[in-house]
C-alpha cells in the first residue's frame, strides 16, 4: 500500500475512486472521506458539473482531484469505485475484480427513464414527493430541498459500507446500485398502498401548508411569530388543552377520538379556529414556556440563521469554519454522526480540478481482494431492536434489509405505533418479534441471553429508562464487551433538552426547513418526515462502519446520531456559508417552482413538471405507485401485513444487496422460536 492520507477514521487505508458527478455519488463518498478514506475524484478538465454550486464545498471536502485521459490503471488500484450507471459498473468490474462497486443512476437501470438524465425536481415529481406535499389547493408543490438526491447520497454511503463489510467478513466483491429514485424511497420509507387507500393521494389540506391535523401543525402567536405544536398522542393533546384552559373540549361529542380523529371535516372545522384564537392571545415565548411546563411537544419556527445562532446548534458543534483560498472563511456542517472509537478527520477544502493528479499517479496502492457478488452483506449478524416510534425502528429495518437477523423487543403493551398506521409495517420489515416485560428479572435475563449472541443493540429510551430496565450501556457491555451500541437522542449533546420529546416536525421548525419552504409567507410543514427518514440511514451507516472497524481492529464503539445532526445533513448545501454566497432557494405560497422555466404546469387536467430539459408527469399515487420505482423493483407486496392485510410497501432499496425484506412481524409472533433458540 502507498502512504496513508490520514491517520484517523474507520476507513484509513481504503481508496475510493469517484467517477460520478452531482450530488448523490459524491455525497456518499464524502462520508468516507470524513472517516479517513482516500477519496479520489476523477474529473474531466471542465470539472464536476456541480462545482459552481456552494454545496460542492461541503460535499467534496477531504477529497483529492485528478484529471486523466485514461483511468484504467487508476481503477485497478481502488478498493471502492463509485460510478454513474450499470454500463460503467460493468467496465470497472473487468478492470477491478476485487473492488466494491456502487452505481448511482438517477432513474435506476430499468423503466422508461433509465437512459435519460434527470434533475432532483423531476425525481420529486415522479416519485410522489411533490404531490403528497400539503398545500392550500389541489396540485403538486415544489419542495426546495433536493431530498431524493440527499437520500441517495446517505443510502449510497450505507451501500458502500455494506460492500466493504461483505468483502472483509465474507470475501465478496459486490456490485450495488443506488438511484435517486431509491433515495426518494428512503425519504418516504413508510409509504404504502392497500385496497383501503385511494388510488390518488390528494395533497390539498383544509389547513393549507399547516398540514391536515389541527393539533400537529404551526400556530401564529400574538407577536406574529410562529411555533409548532406536535400533539401526536392523546396524552399530549390533553396536556395542550390544559395549557390553553380548554379541557372542556374533551367532553365535546364532535371532537371525539383525538388527536387524529380531529382531521375529519366536522371536528376539524370546529376545533381549528378555537386553537388558532387561543394561541393568538400571547407571545411565542410565553406559549413555549407554558406548553413545555405541561410537557407539550413544541418548538419555535426559526430561519436557518436563527438556528445556527441558537444554544442548541452551538452545544452540538454542528458547524465548522475553515479558510478557503478564494472564498475566505467558509462554514459548513460537520460529519452528522460520531463514532467514539474512530473520530472524523479534520476538514480540508474541496480540491481544485486536477489538483492532485501528479501526486496520485506517483503513488502505489494495492487494494484488498474479494470475489463474487455474494448474498446479503450482513448475513450472520444479529441486532436487538429495543426502540419504538419511527427513527429507532427504521435503523434496524435497514440492517434487516441488508441481511441482519433483527429481533424486535416490545413491551407487553406493544410498540406505541403498532396500530397507528400501516406505516408501522414499513418501518419494521424483515424483523422477528418478541414481547418482554423488562421489569421482570426472568424476561430481563432472556434479553441478556439474546444480547450475548448479538452484534448490535439499538434503543431510544428517554433519559433514565434504560438504567431502570437494566439496559444501560455499561450493563449491556458486561454481557458482550464488543457490542455495537446506538445512541440517538433527538437533541444530541444538549443535555438541557434531554427530557423534551423530539419529533421530525419540531426539528423542521428549529432547523429552518419550514421557514425556507414558506419563503416570505407562512412557514410550510414538509410532509416528507425528513429527520425520521434520514437519521436511521445515517445511523445504519454508522453501525455497519463500527462493525467493519471491529473486524479490522477488534475495537468496539457507540454510534451517536441525533435528529439535530440530521438537520444539517439534510440541508448540507444550504448551510454552506461564505461572504459572497448566492441566495439559498426559498419557497412560497403553493410553491410551483422557482421561475417560469422550472415549474409545475397543469395540462388537460393533469400536472407535469417542466424545465428546459423537458417535461415529466407528476405521480399522484405515492412512491409505491410510482412507475419508475416499480420498474426498478423498489416496491414489494406483502399479502398479510399485521393489522392491515395486503400492503404494497417500500422494499429493498440497494439493488444487489439481497431480496426484499419480509413483512413486519405480528405482535409477539416469534416468541416460541426465540425461546427455543435462546433458552
Amino acid at each position: 500500500m502507498g502512504e496513508l492520507v490520514t491517520d484517523v477514521g474507520a476507513y484509513v487505508g481504503i481508496r475510493v475512486l469517484e467517477l460520478a458527478q452531482g450530488i448523490a455519488g459524491p455525497y456518499a463518498t464524502r462520508f468516507f472521506a470524513d472517516q479517513g478514506a482516500d477519496v479520489i475524484k476523477v474529473e474531466h478538465s471542465r470539472g464536476d458539473r456541480y462545482r459552481n454550486d456552494p454545496g460542492f464545498q461541503a460535499i467534496n471536502r477531504n477529497k483529492r482531484s485528478v484529471v486523466v485521459a485514461d483511468d484504467r490503471d487508476l481503477i485497478a488500484t481502488a478498493d471502492v469505485v463509485v460510478v454513474k450507471n450499470q454500463n460503467d459498473a460493468d467496465r470497472v468490474r473487468r478492470l477491478a475484480p476485487g473492488s466494491v462497486i456502487v452505481s448511482f443512476p438517477t432513474w435506476g437501470s430499468f423503466g422508461p427513464m433509465a437512459d435519460l438524465p434527470g434533475s432532483p425536481a423531476q425525481v420529486a415529481a415522479m416519485t410522489g414527493i411533490a404531490w403528497n406535499q400539503v398545500s392550500w389547493s389541489e396540485g403538486p408543490v415544489h419542495v426546495v430541498l433536493p431530498l431524493a438526491s440527499y437520500g441517495a447520497g446517505m443510502l449510497g454511503a450505507l451501500a458502500i459500507a455494506a460492500g466493504l463489510y461483505a468483502r472483509e467478513a465474507h470475501g465478496f466483491a459486490p456490485t450495488y446500485e443506488v438511484s435517486d429514485v431509491a433515495g426518494s424511497g428512503v425519504m418516504q420509507i413508510g409509504d404504502f398502498w392497500s385496497p383501503h387507500t385511494t388510488q390518488e393521494r390528494d395533497g390539498a389540506s383544509p389547513l393549507g401548508s399547516a398540514g391536515r391535523a389541527p393539533a400537529y401543525r404551526p400556530f401564529r402567536a400574538a407577536d406574529d411569530l410562529w411555533f409548532f405544536v406536535a400533539c401526536g398522542t392523546r396524552r399530549f393533546y390533553e396536556s395542550m388543552l390544559r395549557a390553553v384552559d380548554r379541557i372542556d373540549l374533551l367532553e365535546d361529542p364532535v371532537l371525539g377520538n383525538p388527536p387524529w380523529g380531529l382531521i375529519e371535516p366536522d371536528p376539524l372545522a370546529k376545533i381549528t379556529p378555537i386553537l388558532e384564537n387561543a394561541f393568538a392571545k400571547q407571545s411565542r415565548a410565553e406559549w413555549i414556556e407554558l406548553l413545555r411546563g405541561y410537557d407539550v411537544p413544541c418548538q419555535p419556527i426559526q430561519t436557518r440563521g436563527e438556528f445556527l445562532g441558537s444554544d442548541l446548534a452551538r452545544s452540538n458543534g454542528l458547524m465548522t469554519t475553515i479558510e478557503h483560498p478564494e472564498l475566505g472563511p467558509l462554514s459548513m456542517p460537520i460529519q452528522p454522526l460520531i463514532l467514539d472509537a474512530c473520530p472524523a478527520d479534520a476538514i480540508r477544502v474541496a480540491p481544485k480540478v486536477g489538483e492532485h493528479t501528479r501526486e496520485v499517479l506517483a503513488e502505489v496502492h494495492v487494494p484488498a481482494s474479494g470475489s463474487g457478488q455474494g448474498g446479503p452483506p450482513l448475513a450472520g449478524t444479529r441486532a436487538i431492536d429495543l426502540a419504538s416510534f419511527i427513527a429507532g425502528p427504521v435503523i434496524t429495518r435497514h440492517l434487516a434489509m441488508l441481511g441482519s437477523d433483527v429481533i424486535k423487543v416490545e413491551p407487553v403493551e406493544g410498540d406505541a405505533f403498532r396500530t397507528f398506521s400501516p406505516m408501522f409495517n414499513g418501518w419494521n420489515q424483515g424483523k422477528r418479534a418478541v414481547t418482554l416485560d423488562l421489569k421482570s428479572q426472568a424476561d430481563r435475563n432472556f434479553l441478556y441471553r439474546m444480547v450475548s449472541n448479538s452484534d448490535v443493540v439499538v434503543e431510544n429510551f428517554r433519559p433514565g429508562v434504560a438504567e431502570r430496565l437494566g439496559c444501560s450501556s455499561a450493563e449491556l457491555r458486561q454481557i458482550r464487551s464488543d457490542l455495537v451500541l446506538v445512541k440517538s437522542p433527538g437533541y444530541g449533546s444538549d443535555e438541557s433538552r434531554a427530557s423534551e420529546p423530539a419529533f421530525d416536525p419540531l426539528l423542521q421548525a428549529l432547523g429552518g426547513m419550514m421557514a425556507a419552504q414558506g419563503g416570505d409567507g407562512e412557514p410550510v410543514f414538509l410532509t416528507v418526515p425528513v429527520h425520521d427518514a434520514a437519521t436511521p440511514v445515517i445511523a445504519a451507516f454508522g453501525v455497519v462502519t463500527a462493525m467493519y472497524h471491529r473486524l479490522r481492529t477488534g475495537q468496539t464503539q457507540t454510534v451517536h446520531t441525533s435528529l439535530v445532526q440530521t438537520t444539517t445533513a439534510t440541508q448540507v448545501a444550504e448551510f454552506v456559508q461564505y461572504e459572497a454566497r448566492p441566495a439559498v432557494a426559498q419557497g412560497g405560497f403553493d410553491h410551483k417552482g422557482p421561475d417560469n422555466d422550472r415549474c409545475f404546469i397543469e395540462q388537460d387536467g393533469s400536472w407535469v413538471w417542466s424545465e428546459p430539459s423537458g417535461q415529466v408527469p407528476v405521480e399522484t399515487k405515492g412512491f409505491v405507485g410510482s412507475e419508475v420505482a416499480v420498474a426498478n423493483g423498489l416496491v414489494c407486496e406483502h399479502l398479510e401485513s399485521p393489522g392491515w392485510g395486503p400492503l404494497n410497501q417500500v422494499g429493498q432499496l440497494i439493488k444487489g444487496a439481497g431480496p426484499h425484506p419480509r413483512r413486519a412481524p405480528h405482535f409477539n409472533e416469534h416468541e416460541i422460536e426465540l425461546r427455543l433458540e435462546f433458552d
